[in-house]
């Protein structure tokens, strides 16, 4: 018998926005080869665009610095996308973190983006 996944909404990630029109904002995200979902931590990259968290990276594309809150399908050109950047509480255990990161790397994000004013708690 076929499961029903249930799609991620913005509720899922976003917890608590200190205010509308503050908290989000449209960013230039980097060509990607993977489609991208909600929750997704990004890096600012040297050219102002952001792209996923690098954690095997070096410089800024190792620093967390938002949080994708609208898909993002693969493309070959940057896309305009919508992120969480700065005073807001989310749902930590819907954040999406690079393929084998480690309990230290994931404290160290989180310690970044509370810098930037997002608080990270799990949900109910």
């Amino acid at each position: 018998m076929p499961t029903y996944t249930e799609p991620t909404v913005l509720s899922d990630v976003l917890l608590v926005e200190v205010k509308a029109g503050w908290t989000k904002q449209n960013v230039l995200l980097s060509a990607t080869t993977v489609a991208l979902g909600m929750g997704v931590v990004l890096a600012k990259l040297a050219s102002g665009e952001y792209a996923p968290l690098d954690l095997a990276g070096t410089g800024v594309a190792k620093k967390a610095a938002a949080v994708l809150i609208s898909p993002a399908e693969i493309s070959a050109i940057a896309q305009k996308k919508v992120v969480i950047a700065r005073g807001a509480t989310v749902a930590k255990n819907n954040l999406i973190w690079p393929a084998g990161a480690t309990d230290e790397q994931i404290k160290t994000a989180l310690a970044e983006l509370e810098a930037l004013g997002i608080v990270a708690q799990n949900a109910l």
